[in-house]
């Protein structure tokens, strides 16, 4: 538990730490939806935990489904019903970093400040509705 990771598919791959657990089936990888950010994005400052620990299993998952071989069309990887990016069905292998490869990967610069934007935010957001 804990360790740096490398999770590989046929479209690319990540460094990411694994945290095992009994609730999940065996083989399975699993991870919570969009936890991995850009500095910066969202209004979040760059040294927040979702741009420096959080990752995305999107930098695996191919627009588009393997090419068959008996079939030249490309078919969309995306779920039929709500046409996200389909990755409950991705097959990856996963295998324990190198001493020393550590942090997340792929990293990316902080996203500029939208026109405008004092980078100032408030620690509690309040809405008056």
């Amino acid at each position: 538990d804990g360790d740096w990771v490398w999770v590989e598919s046929h479209h690319g791959r990540i460094r990411c730490r694994l945290k095992t657990m009994e609730g999940v089936e065996a083989r399975t990888v699993w991870t919570w939806n969009a936890v991995g950010k850009q500095p910066g994005a969202w209004g979040l400052s760059p040294d927040a935990s979702e741009a420096t620990a959080g990752f995305l299993l999107n930098h695996l998952i191919s627009e588009l489904l393997p090419a068959s071989t008996s079939d030249a069309r490309r078919l969309t990887n995306s779920d039929p019903v709500t046409g996200q990016a389909a990755w409950f069905d991705l097959r990856v292998k996963v295998s324990k970093c190198a001493p020393g490869e550590t942090g997340i990967w792929p990293v990316f610069a902080a996203a500029k400040p939208l026109p405008g934007d004092s980078g100032h935010r408030p620690r509690v957001w309040r809405y008056h509705a």
